[in-house]
């Protein structure tokens, strides 16, 4: 068996790609439809928790909420970094001394 077609838990260490880049289009089309569906639910979560319900079901809204609003937040961070990768790699490296 050529090095090649092994699996992967047969391939040498260290011959993992130097630089491993993500498929940068299709994570941005996962965070823009995470951001608004997040953005959405957050909103609806709040909206459920300021209803007439017992204490403890009020937390468990609130927690939702919260939990969407983080979410939201790091899919529009995962946006702003995809973007400036993008755009790195439109106009090609950089070169540093």
């Amino acid at each position: 068996m050529s090095a090649r077609h092994r699996a992967p838990a047969e391939r040498p260490p260290g011959s993992e790609a130097a630089h491993p880049r993500s498929d940068l289009p299709a994570r941005r089309a996962m965070s823009r439809i995470a951001l608004p569906f997040f953005v959405v639910g957050c909103a609806l979560c709040a909206l459920a928790a300021t209803a007439d319900v017992t204490h403890e079901v009020r937390v468990l809204w609130i927690v939702a909420a919260i939990a969407c609003a983080v979410t939201a937040v790091v899919a529009w961070i995962d946006l702003v970094v995809i973007a400036r990768r993008m755009r790195a790699e439109r106009t090609g490296p950089s070169r540093t001394r």
